[in-house]
């Protein structure tokens, strides 16, 4: 196993899916002086639709993802990201990211398991001390690694960089539904009638060549992300057409235990703990 290497590509995986760029970050919006250099300010017309759920439209990525940061800060929960890139043709898979975690923010504790294209599937658990096991399967053979130092890690698995999915899409306000015991609220964009391709942030994808584009994203009362999905056909740069589909799903807040793996005594007993 290469040592510190295992750790690194789990949180990039949090962040950053299989293809089409991935879950990326935010850039912002960036802010201009006056050009007379006083802090006069412009009367723009207020363009927002009240909606009955928690949030208003156009859906304000950040906003979102603050009150959502907000709800799971000090608290626990499962995370599960999958994302895919086929042939849209054939439906072969070009490439994938399956991530789940189970997170303990109070505490620092967590476990992870991934499987990312053309890696070994890996497995961690972080204690709540920082120290890390890790578990990675490969040629027939398992393979165990221990750091140190990984507190604070869980991070990645606040939030997933959705932002650039809701940027330049036209979202409706659908209502509710039941969904594990709660209300959850839906958004939802279909087609590409009311995409911005200036402002809409998937890159990888020729956005002329968009089509059979969807989104759905679902959360609580408090504003807290439930499932969030994003399925689109468009070209890549290689002049293939490809289908790409993400889905990000948090569930059990607030009453998540992060449990300690089955071969974890073996994790310690081959590491020299």
């Amino acid at each position: 196993m290469n040592r510190n290497r295992v750790v690194l590509i789990a949180l990039v995986a949090a962040v950053a899916l299989a293809g089409c760029g991935g879950l990326g970050g935010d850039s912002g919006t960036p802010t201009e002086t006056p050009a007379n250099g006083s802090n006069a300010t412009t009367d723009w017309p207020d363009t927002t639709t009240a909606t009955d759920g928690p949030y208003d439209l156009p859906l304000n990525g950040s906003e979102i993802r603050d009150r959502h940061r907000t709800v799971l800060d000090d608290g626990t929960f499962s995370y599960r990201q999958n994302a895919v890139v086929r042939a849209a043709g054939s439906g072969a898979v070009r490439e994938y990211t399956n991530l789940s975690a189970q997170v303990d923010r109070t505490t620092g504790e967590y476990r992870y398991f991934q499987n990312v294209t053309r890696t070994n599937p890996t497995a961690a658990y972080v204690d709540a001390n920082g120290t890390a096991y890790l578990r990675e399967r490969g040629d027939g053979q398992i393979a165990y690694d221990r750091q140190t130092g990984a507190s604070g890690s869980t991070d990645a698995y606040l939030y997933p960089e959705i932002n650039r999915y809701l940027r330049g899409l036209s979202y409706e306000y659908e209502g509710t539904e039941r969904a594990n015991g709660e209300t959850v609220h839906v958004y939802a964009a279909n087609g590409t009638d009311g995409l911005d391709p200036d402002a809409h942030g998937l890159t990888a994808l020729d956005s002329a060549s968009l089509t059979e584009l969807s989104a759905e994203l679902r959360v609580a009362e408090d504003g807290s992300i439930r499932t969030f999905r994003y399925d689109v056909t468009g070209t890549n740069p290689q002049g293939s057409r490809v289908r790409y589909v993400v889905a990000v799903e948090y569930a059990g807040v607030g009453s998540t235990a992060v449990s300690e793996p089955s071969w974890l005594d073996e994790a310690k007993n081959v590491t020299g703990e």
